[in-house]
């Protein structure tokens, strides 16, 4: 049914009502024929308006597919978005972590290639991890214990028991077994030489040479069968690397112990600095009580008002100096008790290192430039410029940081002790300001005054 059909129900309608009307008008013999006219018309009406009904309720039921429609795709859409968003992340964490498993085996790549061109230059990479000399001097005499173990029990060399000399078993045993002893003293001896003065720089050409000769008297005994074993040349080996990294342990070991000997000749100087500064104090409070006292006395006998003024004002002036006493007191107190505050110094000497090569360390001293002034002594022909003071609570905490920050470019790689950096003074600066959140003072440019006019007087 369309629209058309409902504009229909409604003429007839009209009809209808206009029938009626007629009907009053004429006659009697007519009202039958208008009557059934009258019925044939509402019949059809009645038929037109349920056709009108059902063209509404299937546009109601369209209307009502369509919105279920309309609210089922929304929420398809809804779903999709979801599983979208949800697919994006975790494309981000699969992501996140395939560029983490690449940086992990770049930096295994670039680890490998650091070892790889460390042994090509002859640098060595230790096979222990003992924490003292004591257990690597432990494990070598255990090595050592070994290696006669198996030369009483005859493992550490053998040879053909069934060998004969003219006949004899026995002579062909006393010629085999002299013969192992030649091989074994041949070989210990050469491993011996090694062992004693190999080096950083050596033990790669050490374990050649050990091979080299393993090699040669295995071919020299093959007539009668006469071998050292592979697992006394692997104690020899073993033997080598304890012995070096067993001399490398040692060193650390003395460059910790002069470490800690400067630390506790710091403390002492610190300590003596502390107590001198102690008895200056008592000093000037002794002084300045006096003082007060004197000048109390005399407001009380001045004569006239303009001397009373006068020396009430020096009475101020004396409190005043007295309190800063008490501050000064209280400093030396706080340091003394907290062991951890210092001075972090960043020096440079341009005239001893060259341009961009600072040293950053620390010192607990009162006056931190008499820590300064001694590295400049005699061991470097120009004194140190100072580039950055910084007073510290946590003094080694904050040295630590900088350091660890510049490590790449510290100059000794071996020993930490050696605190010279590569560095750019921009870069200091900012690592500076990054762990320290009170104003800083840095000068960028070393004065070096010594050194220019050593230059200047070169060039004239």
């Amino acid at each position: 049914m369309g629209i058309t059909d409902i504009f229909r129900a409604s003429k007839i309608k009209d009809e209808n009502t206009k029938l009626k009307e007629i009907l009053d008008e004429i006659g009697a013999t007519e009202a039958i024929e208008v009557k059934e006219r009258i019925e044939q018309l509402k019949k059809e009406e009645q038929e037109w308006k349920n056709k009108k009904n059902q063209v509404i309720e299937q546009i109601k039921q369209t209307e009502i597919e369509l919105t279920n429609k309309k609210k089922q795709n929304q929420d398809e859409l809804k779903k999709l978005d979801s599983e979208l968003i949800e697919k994006k992340r975790k494309i981000a964490f699969e992501i996140k972590q395939v560029e983490s498993e690449l940086k992990e085996k770049t930096n295994q790549i670039v680890s490998l290639d650091d070892v790889l061109m460390l042994e090509s230059f002859g640098l060595y990479t230790p096979h222990y991890a003992f924490q003292n000399s004591e257990e690597y001097k432990i494990k070598l005499d255990s090595i050592r214990a070994n290696q006669k173990e198996m030369i009483k029990a005859k493992s550490a060399a053998m040879g053909n028991i069934n060998w004969t000399v003219n006949g004899s078993k026995s002579e062909g045993t006393k010629m085999v077994n002299d013969m192992i002893k030649l091989v074994l003293r041949a070989f210990n001896n050469e491993c011996d030489y090694c062992i004693d003065n190999v080096k950083f720089n050596n033990i790669e050409s050490a374990e050649k040479r050990m091979t080299s000769s393993f090699d040669a008297l295995n071919k020299l005994g093959r007539a009668m069968d006469v071998s050292i074993s592979y697992n006394y040349r692997q104690l020899k080996f073993e033997e080598l690397y304890l012995a070096h990294e067993y001399q490398q342990k040692k060193q650390e070991e003395k460059e910790e112990q002069k470490r800690l000997n400067e630390e506790m000749r710091e403390q002492m100087k610190f300590e003596q600095e502390l107590k001198v500064a102690r008895e200056k104090l008592q000093k000037e409070r002794k002084h300045y009580a006096k003082a007060i006292t004197d000048i109390l006395g005399r407001i009380e006998k001045a004569s006239t008002e303009e001397e009373r003024i006068d020396l009430t004002e020096k009475l101020k002036e004396l409190e005043k100096r007295s309190s800063e006493l008490d501050k000064e007191e209280k400093e030396l107190d706080y340091r003394e008790k907290n062991a951890k505050a210092g001075y972090v110094y960043v020096i440079s000497n341009i005239g001893s290192f060259g341009e961009n090569v600072f040293k950053i360390g620390m010192t607990r001293r009162l006056d931190p430039e008499d820590r300064v002034y001694e590295l400049g002594d005699a061991s470097v022909p120009f004194p140190f410029d100072i580039h950055a003071m910084v007073f510290s609570d946590n003094a080694p905490e904050l040295e630590r940081k900088l350091q660890d920050h510049f490590r790449k470019g510290q100059l000794n790689k071996i020993n930490n002790r050696k605190e010279f950096f590569k560095a750019d003074i921009h870069e200091v600066e900012k690592i500076i300001r990054h762990n320290y959140d009170k104003v800083v003072d840095l000068v960028k440019v070393a004065p070096a005054e010594q050194y220019r006019e050593s230059i200047l007087i070169s060039n004239s």
